[in-house]
């Protein structure tokens, strides 16, 4: 019993390690690098209200990439009434935006949301 639970002990540790190591390594844009899927640079796409629905639910904090150059996500924070509960730096693909009738909106649900990881700048 004893091998067994030791088994079971290291079996999970490989797993949140191998967990741990699948996370990308973010960096914050420069802010005059173009976002090409907004025709926008950084700087003016942070602090850009997202949308769903019609609604309002979070904002903008960064713009981010695996380098300082390749926008490659957005960091947002939703608000709390938004019902993809109070998270803060959700790190979201630029996939998952479109840009419609002036305004950012959000394509992913909220258990798509509830998946993603979390920016620690």
């Amino acid at each position: 019993m004893f091998a067994k639970t030791i088994s079971l002990a290291l079996l999970s540790s490989a797993l949140l390690a191998g967990v741990a190591s699948a996370q990308t390594t973010w960096v914050e844009i420069e802010d005059n690098v173009q976002v090409s899927a907004f025709s926008q640079t950084a700087d003016t796409v942070e602090d850009w209200d997202v949308y769903a629905a019609g609604a309002k639910i979070g904002e903008v904090e960064e713009v981010i990439g695996t380098d300082a150059n390749t926008p490659t996500a957005l960091v947002v924070d939703f608000e709390d009434n938004a019902g993809y509960g109070d998270r803060d730096d959700v790190v979201i693909p630029l996939d998952q935006f479109a840009w419609e009738n002036n305004q950012l909106v959000l394509n992913a649900d909220a258990a798509a949301i509830g998946a993603m990881e979390v920016w620690n700048d």
